[in-house]
């Protein structure tokens, strides 16, 4: 683990940017759902910005050598990547054969990303709109990982079912025409297909975080946070 002469400033800013900047991406269909801003304005100035933002940071932890760090943004990509798969398998499963959602998330997040409701969804509008699935994936498992650290698998499965919920009850639900937690669409199989989805993400990062040893035993967060009061009470004294 980092300790307090490892962890300078820099690492503190990058840290805690990086948290704002895989925020961004999962927060903004919401935004976007408001009637505030566009999902195309809202990618241009903040998703991508954002996505690009993350990278630096991981590219400049590289640099540094702040192991903890790297590994939390190494871990967000592997594990974001495999809990997005394992949520689309439930969520194409109930969407294709069982009606339980209006629509596919990421081909709708596709077209208002690209512009072209209008025209609606192709090649290249599915392509963008995987892409910020995946990228908010990525985003939640990283936030995972620095405010939690390591924990037992079920914790991610409950990670999961309150993003479910937060979700549900989101604007989101207006302008997919289901209404909160579905129940003007399909009262029973919508809110379970999203359950059913967010915990099988949860369960499969949850289950990889536990098993691997580069995962952070300890929130990063906290021991940031620790370690600068500590560092201030020093100074102070």
């Amino acid at each position: 683990m980092l300790k307090s002469s490892e962890y300078p400033t820099a690492a503190y800013a990058t840290l805690f940017l990086a948290m704002i900047a895989a925020s961004v991406s999962p927060n903004a269909f919401v935004v976007s759902a408001t009637g505030m801003f566009t999902m195309h304005w809202l990618g241009e100035v903040a998703i991508l910005p954002a996505v690009t933002l993350w990278v630096a940071l991981f590219l400049l932890s590289v640099l540094r050598g702040w192991s903890d760090l790297v590994a939390a943004f190494k871990l967000a990509i592997v594990g974001g990547i495999v809990g997005t798969i394992a949520m689309e398998i439930v969520r194409i499963a109930g969407f294709r054969l069982f009606d339980a959602m209006p629509g596919s998330i990421p081909m709708l997040l596709g077209v208002q990303l690209t512009n072209q409701a209008m025209q609606g969804p192709d090649l290249y509008s599915d392509t963008i709109g995987y892409l910020d699935h995946f990228t908010n994936g990525i985003g939640f498992v990283f936030l995972y990982i620095v405010l939690l650290g390591r924990q037992r698998w079920w914790v991610g499965l409950v990670y999961g079912a309150v993003i479910a919920t937060i979700f549900m009850l989101s604007p989101v639900m207006s302008i997919t025409g289901a209404g909160l937690f579905g129940q003007d669409f399909a009262p029973i199989k919508f809110p379970v297909t999203v359950y059913l989805a967010h915990l099988a993400y949860g369960s499969a990062f949850g289950w990889l975080l536990q098993r691997v040893r580069s995962t952070p035993e300890r929130s990063l967060v906290y021991l940031a946070l620790r370690q600068r009061v500590g560092l201030v009470r020093l100074h102070a004294g």
